[in-house]
Order: structure tokens, then sequence, then C-alpha cells
């Protein structure tokens, strides 16, 4: 009986999770180069035998014990491009990220919506600079961006960006990402004058959340007729 309350309430928690992540895909569907938020669902079960079994995970029969949310991640499937004719906007197609340098660190992001400042810097709509092979760029009067990050000025090349894998980043909030241990990028193209969009598909987030709603409805259901129940055996005992 406790072991179904405990079933019924972590897929609540579960879809609560899932919930959240739809939410913030949808609030992001018109935000440069965001993108899409996926969770990983794991029963209770396997995460225990994972964590103290180095053998290979067992069957553990029928019964189930709940599940957990155990990760959350990007897809990185490219978005669509859209053309500005701004020189300062940047896309990435194919694989990889800007990186960029911040009050906390280096961190990298697909959003390529860039200005120049008034001391000539690249930087981000939040002000952090974007970097090349030679730190932070600094760009007087016009220049051009090739395929592979060189930036060219009068025909001659001035710089190149930065543009980093996507493997192992970690979402941070604000388009950002961090990463440990980041390699450089190897299958992509930059374009100038134009900009990714967010790769949120808004009807396919929304049938995402009539399905949260309707298991976690169903999850919860099931949680009062276990209460229910529960409360009758106890009222039976104390006859």
């Amino acid at each position: 009986m406790l072991r179904g309350i405990y079933t019924s309430t972590t897929g609540m928690v579960a879809e609560m999770d899932r919930q959240n992540a739809i939410a913030n895909n949808l609030a992001n569907v018109n935000t440069v180069g965001f993108k899409r938020d996926n969770t990983v669902q794991q029963p209770f079960a396997e995460i225990m035998i994972n964590a103290y079994s180095k053998t290979v995970l067992k069957n553990i029969g029928p019964l189930g014990l709940g599940v957990q949310t155990v990760t959350e991640f990007s897809d990185f499937t490219n978005g669509s491009l859209v053309t500005t004719d701004n020189p300062s906007d940047l896309a990435i197609e194919g694989l990889g990220l800007f990186a960029v340098e911040t009050n906390s660190g280096l961190k990298y992001t697909r959003a390529g919506n860039f200005i120049v400042d008034k001391d000539n810097y690249l930087v981000t709509k939040d002000g952090n600079n974007v970097l090349g092979q030679n730190g932070p760029i600094c760009i007087e009067g016009a220049f051009t961006v090739g395929e592979e990050g060189e930036i060219m000025q009068d025909g001659a090349v001035v710089d190149r960006l930065l543009i980093f894998s996507e493997a192992g980043m970690e979402k941070v909030g604000e388009s950002l990402y961090i990463n440990d241990k980041p390699q450089l990028a190897t299958r992509f193209r930059v374009i100038q004058g134009a900009l990714e969009k967010s790769n949120v598909n808004a009807v396919h987030e929304m049938v995402q959340m009539i399905n949260v709603t309707r298991t976690y409805d169903t999850n919860h259901r099931a949680l009062m007729a276990h209460d229910e129940t529960l409360a009758k055996l106890v009222n039976e005992l104390v006859r």
C-alpha cells in the first residue's frame, strides 16, 4: 500500500519536471539560438542497482518502485535560419557554439545576435565579449566573416572565431552553456548576416504538455485511491 503511494508520488514529481522543461521550451520559442530541453526518467529500482552494483543491470521483476528524473539535456538539432543582412549577426550551421567571456568565466552560446560596442568589440546582447583565437574580438570598420569563422578586413584575416563542440555542454540559462573539457568543433559553417531561430516546435510542445497533464492526473487519482484504501484499513483495525 505504501509502495503504491510512493510510486504514484514519484510519478507526479517526474511529470512536474517534464512540465517545467516544456514550459521553459514554450517560453523561449522566439529566443535566438535556443535549444529545447528534454528530461530523462529512470525507474527507481534501476537507479539503485546502477548505484550499488558494478555488474550488468539485472531484471528485478514486474514490481514497480516509482521513477525519478535523472538528467536534463539540450537538443542541439539546428533551428531554421533567418536572413537579417546585419554583418554582426552570425549563425552556425551544423554543430558548434560560440565562445564568450562573462564575469563568471568562459561560456558558450548558439545565439549569434551580436553587436559591435562603442569600443569596437564584438559582444553579445548582454555585453559579453565574443572570443576569437586572439582573445576578445575587436573590429574597427567594415568586416566579413567566412564559413570557417575567419574574420577579414581589407581582404586580410585578422582573427578567427572560436567554435566549440556541443559535446559535454551544460545549460546554465540565458542561452549560455558551460563545459569543463571543451573541444573545438569541426563540423560547422558560419553564416554572416543570419540568425538561428529556436528549435522549439510549439505544436509538439503543447501536445507533450497535454500528455504530461493526463499522466499527472492518472498518478494523482491512483494516489488518492491508495490513500482512501489505507484510511479504510486503519479504521477497520481501530474497530
